[in-house]
C-alpha cells in the first residue's frame, strides 16, 4: 500500500485554496488523508479521506475541544493518523505548523510545515508570533518555501538554512491554453489585471500605471478582473471604482462581470500585456513568493510586465517573459508598460520562453513529484 501523508488545513478549503488541493490531488507514489476543524466547498474540491471536526455530534465536538486545551492536540487527528498509518504530517500555513506541534508529539510523525505569505510576512510584526515561530522552528523538521526571498525571510527570524527548503507551487500546465500574442489588426492593445481585491495585489498602482501609460500611449485599453467575496473586499473594488473615474479612464477601463472558468480561460486569450505590481501591503502582508495567477498567466503566453516584488523575478525573469520594474515605482511601471506595449515583435518570444519557464519550474506534475520526494526524505529520516 502507499505510503500516507496526513495534511492538516483548515478549512478544508477556503476558495481561493487550489493550489493545496492540487498538493493532494496529484500524488502518485503516495496517498493522501486531511485533518481540520471545518470543511467548505465540498463541491469545489471534492475529496474523499477529510476528517472535520464540524462532522462530529456535537457531543463528541465538545469532548474533542476540552481535551485539545489540556492535550494539546484533537484526539480525533491523533486517531485517523494512527488508523491510516500516515508516514508524515504536513501543516500548511504556519499557524496551523505551530497548532500542529502537540499532534506531531503525539503522533510522532516527522512534521513539514508549508508557508503561503501572510503567515511570515504579516505575522512577523506579531511579538506574539515571533515567540511562536521560535518554537515551530525547533519542533518542525522541514519548512517548504516558495522562492528564495521566502526561505531568506524564514531564515531572517530565526530558523535554521538547513530547514527551509524552496519548493515552487504548480500549475496543471497541460490544462492551460497557449496562446502566441501579435500585434492587433485594430491597434488596440488590452492590459489585464487579476486577483483578489487585496492591497498587496497593487491594483490601484495598475490603474495610476496604465494612467501614466496613456499618456504616451493613448489607444491602450485595460480589464479590470478582482475577485470581492468579503466587505472588505468589496471595499477595495469600490475603491477602484472611484480611482477609475478620478483618473479620467471610464472610457478605456471595464470591469468584466464573473465568468464560468471555461469562459474565462477562453477570455484570457483576447489580452495582449499582464500587469501585476504587487507590493508589501500597509499591514505587512505580502505574495508568500509570487502570486499562483502570475505562473498561470505565464504558462498562457502573455507578455508580463511586473514588479520586482518577493519571488516574482524567479517566476517571470526580467527579459525573459517580459519587463520588471521596481516595487511601488509607478513611473517605472509605466515605462516598463510602455516598452513592452511598443514592442509587440518581442511577445511572441516572451510568451514562448514564459510558457518554458513554467513547464521547466512550475508545472504540478513536476512539483508534485518533488514533494514526494520530500515525503520520502521524511518518512526514512524517521524511520
Amino acid at each position: 500500500m502507499k505510503p500516507l501523508v496526513l495534511h492538516s488545513v483548515n478549512p478544508f478549503l477556503f476558495g481561493t485554496g487550489s493550489w493545496v488541493y492540487g498538493q493532494l490531488r496529484g500524488l502518485e507514489r503516495w496517498r493522501a488523508a486531511v485533518v481540520c476543524k471545518r470543511r467548505e466547498n465540498k463541491e469545489q474540491f471534492p475529496f474523499e479521506n477529510v476528517h472535520a471536526l464540524s462532522d462530529l455530534p456535537a457531543p463528541r465536538q465538545w469532548l474533542e475541544q476540552t481535551l485539545k486545551a489540556v492535550r494539546g492536540a484533537f484526539p480525533f487527528m491523533i486517531d485517523v493518523a494512527r488508523r491510516e498509518g500516515a508516514r508524515v504530517l504536513h501543516s500548511h500555513f504556519a499557524g496551523k505548523g505551530w497548532q500542529d506541534i502537540a499532534l506531531a508529539r503525539a503522533t510522532g510523525l516527522p512534521h513539514a510545515s508549508s508557508f503561503y505569505g501572510a503567515d511570515i510576512w504579516r505575522s512577523s510584526r506579531s511579538h506574539k508570533w515571533r515567540t511562536r515561530y521560535q518554537d515551530l522552528w525547533r519542533e518542525g523538521d522541514l519548512f517548504l518555501v516558495e522562492g528564495g526571498a521566502m526561505r531568506d525571510k524564514v531564515v531572517s527570524l530565526g530558523c535554521a538554512p538547513d530547514k527551509v527548503r524552496v519548493h515552487h507551487l504548480g500549475v496543471d500546465v497541460d490544462a492551460v491554453n497557449f496562446a502566441e500574442r501579435a500585434a492587433p489588426a485594430d491597434g488596440v492593445v488590452k492590459v489585464l489585471i487579476c486577483g483578489r481585491a487585496v492591497e498587496k495585489k497593487g491594483h490601484d498602482q495598475a490603474l495610476r500605471i496604465f494612467s501614466a501609460a496613456r499618456r504616451e500611449l493613448p489607444g491602450l485599453r485595460m480589464s479590470v478582473m478582482v475577485i470581492a467575496k468579503s466587505d472588505e473586499e468589496k471595499a477595495v473594488l469600490a475603491q477602484l471604482e472611484a480611482l477609475v473615474r478620478e483618473l479620467d479612464l471610464s472610457m478605456c477601463v471595464d470591469f468584466p462581470p464573473p465568468l464560468p472558468y471555461a469562459a474565462w480561460r477562453k477570455s484570457l486569450e483576447s489580452y495582449h500585456v499582464f500587469l501585476a505590481p504587487s507590493r508589501h501591503a500597509s499591514d505587512g502582508d505580502a505574495e508568500g513568493g509570487a502570486p499562483v495567477t502570475l505562473i498561470d498567466m505565464s504558462a498562457t503566453g502573455i507578455p508580463i510586465v511586473a514588479s520586482k516584488h518577493c519571488d516574482i523575478p524567479e517566476v517571470a525573469p526580467h527579459g525573459v517573459s517580459g519587463l520588471l520594474f521596481d516595487e511601488n515605482d509607478i513611473e517605472g511601471g509605466a515605462a516598463a508598460l510602455v516598452e513592452a506595449v511598443s514592442s509587440p515583435q518581442r511577445w511572441r518570444e516572451w510568451g514562448r520562453a514564459g510558457r518554458a519557464h513554467v513547464e521547466a519550474n512550475y508545472s504540478a506534475a513536476r512539483q508534485v513529484a518533488a514533494l514526494e520526494r520530500i515525503y520520502d526524505e521524511l518518512a526514512e529520516r524517521a524511520r
